[in-house]
């Protein structure tokens, strides 16, 4: 298969290092179209405009400012929105590994999580699944409803905060939670007397 990714990340840099030392050193390797450095997170990202020669600088080992650090592939940012959906009612009792293995029927997974409560560690019920196709995640959908473990569960699509429609009330339909990174539905009920 070919390397396609142009982006490495580099773990475990001096503080001492700038964008300047970095260009210079991966420089040997091709030509680097960007960099960043952020010292206190001890990190760093290089871009290369050729991604062969960000291949040949992840066959070396890399010795900068004196210290060893450690040169792999950054992953990619991927627009998830239409690969990505919600899955509610979820059986109490289940484990990420039943979770998993019942959506890759549908297609390959690149994330599958169930949501746990911070303190109790229990499901609170729901999960995310990510294909790697959009295909895969339309496949699901065309059913609203899967029985999991015995527990009819329901599916829908995440939407992306930017294609979410007011209320008419100045709020989205849904809050973003940044614990989860998720999105939930807002429920808005009247208080007697209070309207």
């Amino acid at each position: 298969m070919k390397f396609t990714n142009l982006k490495l990340v580099i773990n475990g840099i001096s503080t001492e290092m700038d964008e300047r030392i970095l260009r210079r050193h991966f420089s040997a390797y091709g030509e680097v179209k960007h960099v960043v450095v952020d010292v206190k997170k001890a990190i760093a990202f290089v871009t290369f405009v050729d991604p062969s020669k960000a291949q040949i600088s992840l066959q070396q080992q890399h010795i900068i400012l004196g210290r060893k650090v450690e040169v792999r592939p950054a992953k990619p940012k991927v627009e998830i929105g239409k690969r990505k959906i919600f899955v509610g009612g979820l059986p109490r009792s289940i484990t990420d590994e039943e979770f998993k293995g019942y959506f890759e029927k549908f297609g390959s997974i690149v994330d599958a999580v169930v949501i746990h409560d911070k303190e109790t560690k229990r499901s609170r019920g729901f999960g995310f699944v990510t294909y790697e196709a959009e295909e895969s995640a339309n496949l699901v959908l065309r059913t609203n409803f899967h029985l999991l473990n015995n527990k009819r569960v329901e599916v829908k699509k995440v939407t992306p905060r930017q294609e979410m429609v007011p209320t008419g009330f100045g709020f989205p339909p849904y809050y973003y939670d940044p614990y989860y990174q998720t999105y939930f539905y807002v429920v808005w009920v009247p208080i007697p007397g209070f309207y």
